[in-house]
């Protein structure tokens, strides 16, 4: 991931710098993070994945810490990390959990934090496909994939700047692929963002 990689060529070698992956699953970005030299810490609401991060660390001979908790209440102090990454979890949410989740993000940055989020766009397949909660929420609906029953919500382009209006030198592109012989567009957006 080019942004951990930058993010590391800007600090000294020597630097202990605290990293959270919210939302880290099996911990691929946490295992990153540790190679790189930062100190990982993921969060998670799944024991499952959680278990999986701990084995892979294991594994690798690294270092890092995990913890069961949601992205709308972290477990942590003001202050606590120089980086936050959230690769997508955010978007598995309402608009006001995502709002939640992103302010409890910045609550956990440190003064002069970075920050790499990744949430669905509008343009993604999914948008429209299930029962609408909210303005641009929906419970899905579709089988093809195993989201079914998930509530996710997507945000176009002039939603960003609102959605991260406490943060500062917030940047955002568009990435897009497809599946399925071209018929299925997964389209994300990738903001970075400090406090």
């Amino acid at each position: 991931m080019r942004f951990l990689v930058g993010l590391r060529a800007q600090v000294p070698a020597q630097t202990q710098y605290r990293l959270l992956d919210i939302g880290t699953g099996g911990g691929r970005h946490m295992q990153l993070a540790a190679e790189l030299g930062f100190s990982p810490f993921g969060v998670d609401i799944s024991f499952t994945g959680l278990s999986h991060a701990r084995e892979r660390m294991h594994q690798n001979n690294s270092s890092g810490s995990v913890a069961l908790a949601s992205m709308t209440c972290l477990p942590f102090a003001e202050a606590s990390f120089h980086a936050v990454v959230s690769y997508g979890s955010f978007y598995y949410a309402s608009d006001d959990e995502m709002r939640q989740a992103i302010a409890e993000m910045r609550r956990v940055l440190a003064p002069g934090g970075h920050s790499l989020v990744v949430l669905r766009s509008t343009d993604d397949y999914r948008y429209g496909k299930g029962r609408e909660l909210g303005p641009n929420t929906y419970e899905l609906g579709i089988e093809e994939t195993n989201e079914l029953g998930t509530i996710q919500h997507f945000l176009a382009a002039q939603d960003i700047p609102e959605y991260f209006a406490l943060f500062s030198n917030v940047n955002f592109e568009k990435t897009e692929w497809t599946t399925c012989g071209r018929t299925r567009l997964n389209s994300d957006w990738l903001i970075t963002a400090e406090k």
